[in-house]
């Protein structure tokens, strides 16, 4: 095997896991403003603690089972792994995957006991987004509705239905459905809209109230009478 893809499989063995154990902490710590250079040391330190685990692991499951690598095996590698490559190659796999659980595991467990933690998970993207597509309620099905303050003065009221994820606020277009109320300008009463969907640029937002009313159960139509048994005439 060339000495170059050796020495890609041990850099992407040592970063994966600690990459993972970055992700998973990021989830409830916010990300400090840190140089590069001490991610990189955390990215190899935390990557080769874990998969120096993982191999431990692996070589201990092997003095159980059969088909995986003892202990003993590890002076003859290069002329035991030409005897039986399937079992190098399983208990390389195995390896790899109890690293990365392992960091994964490490960065959630640290996250949640950090000070700085938010307490809730964190997710990439924007504010806005998150928040205008977030489900609320036991089964998570109460959409949001939201009360969007224009800086023309006027309040648009709708349900969620489309939101932009551009990084720039002024071009983070919303676009609310039916039932849509609007109220002012000044002392313009609430009015309620026909309208299937309303577009709201995103240079005209300035505030958003969001809740999560539950939505009206549809009223029986008269003219459908059950019959005793349960059943529609």
């Amino acid at each position: 095997m060339p000495s170059s893809v050796i020495a890609a499989v041990i850099l992407l063995a040592a970063m994966t896991p600690g990459f993972a154990f970055h992700q998973a902490l990021r989830r409830y710590r916010p990300q400090d403003t840190r140089s590069s250079t001490i991610e990189v040391v955390q990215l190899f330190s935390v990557g080769a603690l874990a998969t120096c685990t993982g191999l431990l692991l692996t070589l201990l499951a092997g003095e159980v089972v059969s088909f995986l690598v003892p202990l003993d095996a590890l002076p003859g590698a290069p002329a035991d792994f030409q005897d039986r490559p399937w079992s190098w190659i399983v208990a390389g796999l195995l390896t790899m995957s109890l690293s990365l659980a392992l960091s994964i595991l490490a960065g959630l467990c640290a996250g949640r006991m950090s000070p700085k933690r938010t307490g809730a998970g964190l997710r990439d993207g924007t504010v806005a987004a998150h928040a205008l597509t977030y489900r609320a309620g036991p089964d998570k099905t109460l959409k949001p509705f939201i009360a969007v303050e224009l800086s023309d003065g006027r309040l648009v009221e709708g349900y969620v239905r489309y939101v932009s994820t551009d990084p720039d606020p002024a071009r983070r277009d919303l676009v609310l459905q039916r039932p849509i109320a609007w109220t002012g300008p000044g002392d313009i009463p609430r009015t309620r809209s026909d309208a299937m969907c309303v577009l709201i640029p995103g240079a005209l937002v300035r505030v958003m109230h969001i809740s999560y009313p539950p939505r009206p159960t549809p009223a029986p139509d008269p003219a459908i009478v059950p019959s005793p048994s349960g059943a529609t005439p």
